[in-house]
C-alpha cells in the first residue's frame, strides 16, 4: 500500500491511540551549525562563553518559531529540558579549528495533555489546524526516510498495510532513540558547552597536539638548574 493511500484518520489513530506522542514527548529540536576557534585552544574561557551563547541562541530560535497559527500565537515550548550537543566533525587549518556541531534540544510541548494527547491536533479540534508548520508536515503522507516530514511510525504503518507488529517495532525504535539522546544530554547549556570543549580537546590530543596550550613551568629557584636544560643555575642563565 502506498503511503498516500492511508487516510488522515488512520494517521490520527496511530499518533493518538498507538504512538501516544512518542515523537512529541519530548519534542526534539535539531540544528546543525559551525563554530570557529582561532589561536588553537588558548583562551578557552572566552570560547566556552561563545559556545554557550550560540547554544542559547539556537534554542531561542526554535522557541520563537514554534507557535500556534492563531491571531494571538501561543508558544509550544519554554526552555529546553535537555541539551544534547555533539561534535560531528572537526577541520584544522594552521592554528584555526572549524567545528561542526549538532545541537538537539528536548522540549516538553505545552499542548500535550497528561494522557499524551496533542490538544491542538486537527482530530481533536474538529479538523481545524493551528499547529506550527513542523507539526503540520510531520508525518507527511509521501515523505520517505531522510526527507522533510518523515515519520518512522507512519512510514511503518504505510509499508506494512497497518500491520500492528511493524508499527509497534517502529514505536519502540522511536522511544529507544529518544531515551538515548535524552540520557546523553545535559540539563543546561553550560554543561553541554563543557562537554563540547572536552570533545575538542580530545580531538586535538589525538590529531593536533600543537594546538593545545603550552603549560608554563614553575619558575625555578635562583640556585636550581635552569629549565632550558643548559646545566647552569637559573640565576646565571634565563634568570639572569
Amino acid at each position: 500500500m502506498h503511503v498516500s493511500q492511508i487516510s488522515t484518520s488512520s494517521f490520527s489513530e496511530i499518533c493518538i491511540n498507538l504512538c501516544k506522542s512518542k515523537c512529541c514527548d519530548p519534542w526534539w529540536g535539531i540544528i546543525s551549525y559551525t563554530i570557529r576557534k582561532d589561536s588553537g585552544l588558548s583562551s578557552l574561557q572566552g570560547f566556552r562563553e561563545e559556545i554557550i551563547q550560540r547554544i542559547n541562541e539556537r534554542a531561542k530560535r526554535i522557541i520563537d518559531r514554534y507557535v500556534t497559527d492563531e491571531p494571538s500565537p501561543r508558544p509550544l515550548f519554554k526552555s529546553p529540558e535537555r541539551y544534547n550537543v555533539a561534535v560531528e566533525n572537526i577541520q584544522v587549518k594552521d592554528n584555526s579549528i572549524l567545528i561542526n556541531l549538532r545541537a538537539m534540544f528536548a522540549f516538553r510541548c505545552l499542548f500535550l495533555s497528561g494522557e499524551k494527547i496533542c490538544t491542538i491536533h486537527p482530530s481533536v479540534l474538529g479538523g481545524k489546524d493551528i499547529r506550527p508548520e513542523h507539526c503540520d508536515y510531520l508525518g507527511s503522507s509521501d515523505a520517505k526516510p531522510g526527507e522533510r516530514g518523515y515519520c518512522r511510525i507512519i512510514h511503518a504503518a504505510a509499508i506494512s498495510s497497518n500491520n500492528a507488529s511493524a508499527i509497534n517495532i517502529a514505536i519502540e525504535t522511536e522511544r529507544s532513540a529518544s531515551e538515548t539522546h535524552y540520557k546523553g544530554g545535559y540539563p543546561s547549556a553550560q554543561e553541554a558547552a563543557e562537554a563540547v570543549i572536552v570533545q575538542i580537546q580530545d580531538y586535538c590530543v589525538k590529531n593536533a597536539p600543537y594546538l593545545l596550550p603550552v603549560e608554563r613551568k614553575e619558575t625555578p629557584g635562583r640556585n636550581d638548574p635552569c629549565f632550558c636544560g643548559s646545566g647552569k643555575k637559573y640565576k646565571r642563565c634565563h634568570g639572569a
